[in-house]
């Protein structure tokens, strides 16, 4: 079996793994790597040219694979650093794309958006398996930072494959059931490839109880307020944006969601079945504008809840902040981050920009009522030694973060070289 590292091997995004059995190849994911081509969470991808999405090194380079036969795609979640190639890339393969529910949504989603024609099939696996060439393929349910998250399990004539995509180790999720160990227990797995994005962060990642927690506890503080109160966290972190709703029905306000992404990632979630609870959705700008002067002037009847929390320039709230829309922040308005920053200069410089806004206009900032979607060190390892995979291929983050998953291996007895493999964009082995 031959082993290709396409993408997420040398950065955080454009994630793309590939497995070969006698000519016949099986991708795991095809992502972007965002913040190479995303302004803000409302950015059109698929409006963008294949060729400039290459240049910019957005997507992953797939020469590895010229004139191989790919049997199909197995997409581990709904983030774009995931997904996000697939309507772009995976039609020239003319293959199954296959996945869980909500992720396959998504990808349709995109799919319409670009109004091309998609001959590639989408498959939804839940309980079952599918056989694609030589590759029979299952998914574990497993706790991330979006609905319907899994670990991929290729069973292969030369043993058997982990790939985690993107998790934690969550016991207290809503929306998500915990990853089953006793299932994970009973396999032989001869590779695990394995998220490393935050395996430099000791310990184990809070639960999304913790989130849920700070997020009520601050809502009660201020539930007597006549003051303006706004929110904005990630569009796909559905399980998130549920808890804020509920917050807001408890004190009495009205949810309103305002911003393509955000609706879009919870309105497939309703769609779904993933979540139940229906509220306003304002998609459009134009729809946006006469929502935000009634809320402007029934301020203590609402909750915002809205797209823009890296500080994105055309997002909603940047909008807002610049006075472009009917609302306008106060003194003691309160502004809810329930979002961590993506460590990069333009996120960093967005937000403080942002922020230092709000402060001007005399609006209360929270920051940080959030936890990480991705394990941190004691979760890995007690993944690694739940498994004892004969091979760990540590993928999905920076060079440093890689080096810290072998050194992380090393530590539960593994050789590095031998049976931990650090790898690069474009290059292969074989096991």
């Amino acid at each position: 079996m031959k082993v290709y590292t396409l993408g997420g091997y040398e950065e955080v995004g454009r994630n793309m793994t590939a497995l070969e059995f006698k000519g016949k190849v099986l991708i795991l994911d095809m992502g972007v790597r965002i913040d190479r081509v995303m302004i803000g969470e409302d950015t059109n991808i698929q409006a963008m040219p294949i060729k400039e999405l290459d240049r910019l090194g957005a997507i992953p380079d797939v020469t590895p694979l010229k004139g191989k036969k790919i049997v199909g795609v197995v997409v581990s979640h709904g983030h774009l650093d995931h997904i996000g190639a697939v309507s772009r890339m995976a039609r020239k393969y003319k293959c199954p794309v296959v996945g869980r529910p909500y992720p396959l949504k998504l990808i349709a989603s995109m799919m319409k958006e670009e109004r091309k024609k998609f001959e590639n099939p989408l498959f939804e696996l839940h309980d079952s398996s599918i056989t694609l060439g030589p590759f029979e393929i299952e998914m574990m349910p497993v706790t991330h930072s979006i609905p319907q998250s899994s670990f991929i399990i290729v069973h292969t004539p030369e043993g058997d494959v982990l790939f985690t995509g993107d998790y934690k180790l969550d016991e207290h999720q809503i929306l998500q059931k915990p990853l089953s160990f006793p299932k994970l227990k009973k396999l032989d797995i001869r590779l695990l490839i394995i998220d490393s994005t935050n395996v430099m962060n000791e310990g184990i990642t809070p639960s999304e109880r913790v989130a849920r927690t700070m997020i009520s506890d601050y809502m009660h503080m201020i539930e007597d307020s006549n003051a303006g109160i706004v929110t904005t966290t990630f569009s796909s972190q559905v399980e998130r944006i549920s808890a804020i709703i509920r917050e807001a029905e408890n004190i009495g306000r009205k949810p309103v969601l305002i911003g393509n992404s955000l609706c879009k990632y919870y309105g497939l979630a309703l769609e779904a079945g993933i979540v139940d609870t229906k509220v306003q959705m304002v998609r459009r700008r134009d729809a946006a504008m006469a929502t935000l002067k009634e809320i402007n002037a029934n301020k203590e009847k609402y909750m915002i809840l809205t797209t823009g929390s890296q500080g994105e320039p055309e997002a909603m709230l940047a909008r807002m902040t610049d006075r472009k829309t009917p609302f306008f922040f106060e003194k003691d308005d309160n502004v809810v981050f329930s979002a961590s920053i993506i460590p990069n200069p333009l996120n960093k410089a967005s937000r403080y920009k942002l922020e230092t806004k709000l402060k001007m206009q005399g609006a209360n900032l929270v920051k940080n009522l959030h936890v990480s979607g991705h394990a941190s060190r004691e979760e890995h390892r007690k993944i690694i030694k739940t498994l004892s995979p004969e091979y760990v291929l540590p993928c999905h983050g920076f060079p440093d973060m890689l080096i810290s998953m072998a050194e992380l291996c090393n530590e539960e007895g593994y050789d590095v070289g031998k049976h931990v493999i650090v790898k690069r964009n474009g290059q292969s082995f074989d096991i």
